[in-house]
């Protein structure tokens, strides 16, 4: 099963706006991106499969077949990630910004900690970065989009590389809330029992998003 998540959405309708979207068989929306859809009045039509074939497994051990894999995916992406942020953290010390550096590994450890929790199917932490908290990330994250859509240009720019590090480690943790739906969708209730885990993405998000800002401001970084 596939689920096409609010990132996916607003880069289509930036490219090309439309009024209608067509949600093909065994495809989900995440909340954020059908509410995405509600905010600019697109009307979302359920696309109606063909395929009436039935498997000869168990319906139950295909279930269990299913999670197993989920599970495993969703770990593994976790996993690199984890080591995504540390080779980001390195390139950015040899750069010269041993400041980013320092920033990226303690984000990395936020994820850490989320990833943990997740494997051991606790709640995550309290997420907190520079001081501050969960509510306030989200303010001064809002409406930073446009800095993150990034283009050619900005590679030359005083702090081009850094940028594009960040973006790159921004880009792959979009595709980890799609991972975590895949094995923590609740058909029956619709809704996804991880729903604290994608939570958290977003805040580390936010933060990475915070960063390409203040280096686009062509300053060297600093809170």
């Amino acid at each position: 099963m596939k689920f096409i998540t609010e990132v996916e959405l607003r880069d289509l309708y930036r490219k090309e706006p439309f009024a209608t979207y067509v949600l093909e068989p065994d495809t989900k929306i995440t909340p954020g991106a059908r509410q995405f859809l509600v905010d600019r009045r697109v009307t979302l039509v359920q696309a109606q499969g063909c395929d009436g074939k039935k498997s000869n497994l168990d319906p139950s051990n295909q279930v269990q077949v299913r999670d197993n894999w989920c599970t495993q995916r969703l770990l593994g992406r976790m996993e690199s990630l984890e080591a995504l942020f540390l080779l980001v953290a390195a390139e950015l010390l040899h750069s010269g910004d041993a400041v980013l550096s320092e920033e990226i590994m303690a984000l990395g450890k936020c994820f850490r900690n989320l990833r943990n929790a997740e494997r051991e199917q606790v709640p995550p932490d309290t997420f907190e970065f520079w001081g501050w908290s969960e509510e306030e990330i989200k303010q001064r994250s809002d409406n930073l989009e446009k800095f993150v859509d990034l283009r050619e240009f900005h590679v030359g720019l005083e702090n081009g590389k850094e940028v594009a590090l960040l973006n790159y480690l921004r880009a792959s943790l979009q595709e980890v809330e799609p991972a975590i739906l895949e094995a923590y969708w609740n058909e029956e209730q619709q809704l996804c029992s991880r729903q604290d885990l994608i939570n958290t993405i977003n805040l580390v998000i936010n933060i990475l998003c915070i960063m390409m800002w203040k280096c686009l401001g062509g300053k060297k970084w600093r809170r």
